[in-house]
């Protein structure tokens, strides 16, 4: 990118502007209103529609993430993983699965094709349903849990068939995960979507399906609390035209043989909402079908006057043919421009305001990045991840940022396996405990996990320095692949990792982490002229229960590890 002086540009566009004020006044002041309204309208348009998909696909990402987790698709994982049907060990994975993203999908069942069906429900974090019915069985038991195979507390019994639903009918027939229509939640008047996914034995039989649903409630609420103007509206459609989720406050419900029943777009008294999807219906056809990657946008003339649209295709990865749609009125942005037009005897007043006005816009352009590259260093310092900065210049507020960026990877990320590192890690945790302290009610726990390589020296000795190099930058790979994205991977140091993992916290859950990092990490690694292995010791500690600072967690987590080794050499595997 061709490099310019900061000064030119803040200096050059103003002395135009006031030159052709004066030479053109009422022209200059028109044209360069209408382009910064329309210039302005797509941009919030292009944003919003952006922000409102993103979002929403992160709510189904989830629910096939929470599938995945029970039965992970052979194309994901390093082996083959046998699908087990047994109900007790579906209820541990179910228990894990169903928490994964609690304020989307908190209800994560299986139905087996013998009829056999186990389903955990977390309506909160102190109210758990488990729904139990043993093959054969004619009557279904509901349960009120605290934790896996408790059965203290019977809520009722109920006739069911797993078999008999839609999810299950629909799923068992296909190899792809497959959505149901939005319905109402049959314990709540929430609006509801289902993924189902056909489950099978080692030898390709049908073992049974599995599931979970998706509130779409926290989409409408969401919707809700965008602000894009005073009189525009934002919601999703699905392909048949049903609206999904929407800004208004209209209720896309309504009730038919006393059934509650979305709304076709059409039929919604919103004018925003029936009008822009009447005249634009082809349009949005197009796009669902074209699947652009960046929204589109289109001025249309409804009863309100003229209205800028963007739509934006969302859910294609997730196997949905779902619309975002953004709607705003021109005379939202133009208001306070018409009313400065009509004073005609103040026109050449207001034109010198216009043109300083978009000089002070110019020197807020540089003042807006520079908070920019502020924020992010406060959040470097304090060890969060560098936020994308989105400062495309070739000034040197661009060239700033760009070295911002390289400075972070080098300061903060192992220079041979590309995982954060030792500075990293402490800072991460510094920050979550700086967290923890503001806000005590609502801290967020985490655990860390002390990953020490067995047979690694020998590794090194026998085959080299460069062998062993990249052996650790495979194990680091794989440690990645093993934990989400919220959590972090460290190099401690030598042939040691430590792994944060945020909101993982009770014995089940790191016993299972612990067990898939085991399992992905010992697998055989191929050097040149040699296939070897490396074995794994893992502790663990807590924040807060096993204490509130990174060295005592260390030292905690490390004594763990140590003592795992040694239960290793003697044959004598556990989780501390």
């Amino acid at each position: 990118m061709k490099r310019t002086s900061l000064r030119r540009e803040l200096l050059i566009p103003v002395t135009v502007l006031v030159i052709g004020v004066s030479v053109a006044i009422a022209w200059v002041s028109m044209k360069a209103g209408t382009d910064a309204v329309q210039t302005l309208t797509q941009r919030v348009l292009t944003d919003m529609v952006n922000r409102i998909s993103n979002a929403t696909e992160r709510h189904l990402e989830g629910a096939l993430i929470a599938l995945e987790s029970i039965s992970p698709d052979p194309r994901t994982v390093p082996r083959e993983q046998v699908f087990s049907d047994d109900m007790r060990t579906l209820e541990i994975n179910l228990w894990a699965a169903s928490g994964l993203f609690m304020n989307v999908n908190n209800y994560v069942y299986y139905g087996g094709e013998d009829g056999r069906f186990v389903g955990v429900y977390r309506i909160k974090n102190d109210f758990v349903e488990l729904f139990w019915h043993e093959p054969g069985d004619g009557l279904r038991e509901v349960y009120n849990v605290a934790s896996p195979g408790d059965r203290t507390k019977l809520l009722r019994t109920e006739p069911y068939d797993p078999r008999k639903r839609p999810w299950y009918r629909v799923a068992s027939v296909t190899d792809k995960p497959v959505w149901s229509a939005i319905y109402n939640n049959f314990t709540a008047a929430y609006p509801t979507i289902t993924l189902a996914k056909a489950v099978f034995r080692k030898d390709h039989s049908l073992a049974g399906v599995v599931a979970t649903d998706v509130t779409l409630k926290v989409l409408s609420d969401f919707l809700k609390t965008l602000e894009i103007s005073k009189n525009s509206v934002a919601y999703i459609l699905d392909a048949e035209g049903h609206i999904v989720a929407t800004s208004g406050q209209e209720s896309p419900v309504k009730m038919v043989d006393g059934m509650p029943v979305h709304m076709m777009a059409t039929e919604m008294k919103t004018s925003l909402i029936s009008e822009t999807y009447k005249k634009s219906f082809e349009w949005q056809r197009q796009i669902l079908q074209k699947n652009p990657d960046v929204p589109s946008t289109r001025q249309l003339e409804l009863s309100v006057g003229t209205v800028d649209v963007a739509v934006s295709s969302l859910g294609n990865r997730q196997g949905l043919s779902w619309l975002t749609v953004v709607a705003v009125p021109r005379s939202d942005f133009m208001s306070g421009i018409n009313q400065g037009f009509m004073q005609s005897a103040l026109i050449a007043i207001a034109c010198i305001i216009i043109a300083l006005t978009i000089g002070v816009a110019m020197v807020e352009r540089v003042v807006r990045d520079i908070r920019k590259l502020t924020g992010a260093a406060e959040k470097f310092g304090n060890g969060e991840p560098l936020p994308a900065l989105d400062i495309q210049r070739g000034d040197e507020i661009g060239t700033l940022a760009q070295t911002f960026i390289e400075m972070e990877n080098k300061l903060r990320f192992d220079k041979l396996t590309q995982v954060a590192n030792r500075e990293s890690l402490f800072a991460q945790i510094n920050y979550l405990r700086k967290q923890a302290a503001l806000n005590a009610r609502e801290a967020e726990a985490f655990t860390l996990l002390f990953v020490d390589l067995d047979r690694f020296k020998f590794i090194n000795d026998t085959y080299g320095h460069d062998a062993g190099d990249k052996v650790l930058v495979i194990i680091a790979a794989r440690l990645q692949a093993a934990i989400r994205d919220t959590d972090l991977v460290a190099r401690y140091g030598g042939d040691e990792f430590v792994l944060l993992l945020k909101e993982v916290k009770g014995s089940i859950d790191i016993s299972s982490t612990v067990e898939k990092i085991c399992a992905l990490v010992e697998e055989p690694i191929a050097l040149e002229g040699a296939i070897v292995s490396v074995g794994v010791s893992i502790g663990w500690a807590s924040f807060p229960d096993d204490g509130d600072d990174y060295v005592r967690l260390i030292k905690i987590a490390d004594g763990r590890m140590y003592k795992r080794k040694r239960d290793r050499k003697s044959n004598q595997l556990h989780l501390v």
